[in-house]
């Protein structure tokens, strides 16, 4: 028999109908799988976001899963408080399971030991060997083509409604501008760094941006932008730390430092700690140094007008092709590194040299279209919706419709293997971001057991 991985243990918890009825915990209880969680890919628990349903009782919470039962020890998770939020701890019945397992906050966790030999019998060769996934049974892939269509374009539609609800949650209590600054700031923070990102654009508000960009002074406006930012950042101050940067860092850094200590106070800005700031396994080119720099150009590009006002006057021609806009808004948050950020990463790093070793724009296309699709257009979209502009809600509507396909990842690659195993449909019928929106759509919200039902009914929905 092949060895048991803990990685092919975490197919079988994804994919397994064992997982499919009541189990019985080592206390004895009975718990239901209700939805097997999203695979953590990151540093934490193995999945995030399960639903268990334990004597009734519904409970949602990450879920971790092991060959051995007493690595839950081993492994420190008793002393890590990443883990409090573990509901499940799934592991072989290889061993004997240690009679208790406790979180770092002391309260206790239930386990579920599953027999090795039920794992076991679904290892092959081929499965063994390969990265993808098994997939589920899937109802949706067994309907006719414009079916399965009409059913991922209604989950493209159903993603992009979500944004736009998210958006009004946060509309309350900030500007128009405001509300598309924080989004653009979050978006460019990726998943490790959306949250101080987010916390920058409240701590220095886009109205204080442009407030003092439209102040008479000879201060250049990109180096009166990026102190203010870096500043807020708590970037600049740590750039003090011991050790001497190069000519280059010192050029940037020092009139900067010096513009900040003059803004700082007057404005009552309280910087972030640089502790705050995911640095760790981050590329380079993604590191949050970089995006601050390029939230203080994209500023720029905005003052004079306003954001709102600059991003509608681009949708306002009745004539322009869907094709021309997209790219006009790709334009407009597409952002170039400039002599110092083609070679700096960070103020404590020194410059890299030679023409290969650039790093690129500080947001290149891919970053920019994706600021459109997943910011902008809702956003623009809600500011329809809010002030009963019906033909702009349609406008954008057919540009989201329009708008070409991004890079493909892992998960819309699974689905359309899933829903089109043998090719059924040709590339120019799923070419579009719509699709793809509705495909990672399907995937978090339907592909669990329990879900087929609702999944076979999105196309019957209404609305385009």
């Amino acid at each position: 028999m092949m060895k048991l991985t803990e990685k092919y243990l975490h197919r079988f918890w994804q994919t397994s109908r064992y997982f499919s009825r009541p189990l019985a915990l080592t206390d004895e209880k009975k718990v239901d799988i209700i939805r097997r969680g999203r695979y953590n890919s990151d540093s934490g628990p193995d999945f995030r976001d399960a639903t268990i349903r334990v004597d009734a009782k519904l409970m949602q919470g990450d879920v971790e899963i092991h060959l051995d039962a007493r690595d839950w020890f081993q492994h420190g998770h008793d002393r890590d408080p990443a883990y409090n939020a573990v509901i499940l701890h799934v592991a072989l019945d290889s061993v004997p399971p240690p009679a208790a397992i406790t979180r770092e906050n002391g309260s206790s966790v239930l386990q579920l030991i599953v027999p090795a030999t039920e794992v076991g019998a679904t290892m092959t060769p081929k499965l063994q060997g390969t990265a993808r996934l098994p997939f589920a049974d899937c109802p949706l892939h067994l309907q006719p083509v414009d079916k399965i269509v009409a059913t991922v374009q209604k989950g493209g539609l159903l993603r992009f409604q979500q944004k736009v609800d998210r958006f009004q949650e946060q509309l309350e209590s900030k500007s128009w501008d405001q509300l598309l600054y924080q989004g653009i700031c979050e978006a460019l923070g990726y998943s490790k760094n959306r949250k101080p990102f987010r916390k920058l654009a409240e701590i220095i508000p886009i109205d204080v941006l442009f407030s003092e960009l439209r102040e008479v002074r000879e201060t250049d406006p990109e180096m009166l932008v990026s102190a203010m930012l870096f500043g807020a950042a708590g970037l600049l101050q740590a750039a003090e730390a011991p050790g001497v940067p190069d000519a280059d860092i010192a050029g940037f850094l020092e009139p900067r430092q010096a513009l900040w200590h003059e803004l700082r106070y007057p404005l009552q800005i309280t910087p972030m700690q640089r502790a705050e700031w995911q640095f760790f396994r981050l590329r380079p080119q993604n590191f949050p140094t970089r995006r601050i720099a390029a939230v203080a150009k994209l500023v720029l590009k905005f003052y004079r007008l306003g954001m709102i006002e600059t991003l509608l006057a681009r949708l306002d021609s009745r004539e322009q092709k869907d094709a021309l806009i997209i790219r006009e808004l790709h334009d407009a948050f597409a952002v170039p590194a400039d002599d110092f950020w083609q070679y700096y990463y960070d103020f404590r790093s020194r410059a890299m040299t030679g023409q290969a070793t650039k790093l690129g724009h500080l947001v290149g296309d891919r970053r920019a279209h994706d600021l459109v699709l997943n910011v902008v257009l809702p956003i623009l979209m809600l500011f329809a919706r809010e002030t009963g502009n019906a033909y702009l809600q349609n406008r954008i509507l057919e540009i989201y419709s329009s708008y070409p396909k991004l890079q493909e990842n892992v998960v819309t690659r699974k689905m359309r293997q899933q829903l089109f195993p043998q090719g059924r449909l040709a590339k120019s019928e799923v070419a579009g971001a719509r699709f793809q929106q509705g495909l990672l759509h399907l995937s978090k919200n339907f592909c669990q057991p329990l879900f087929c039902d609702s999944c076979l009914r999105i196309s019957l929905l209404s609305g385009r």
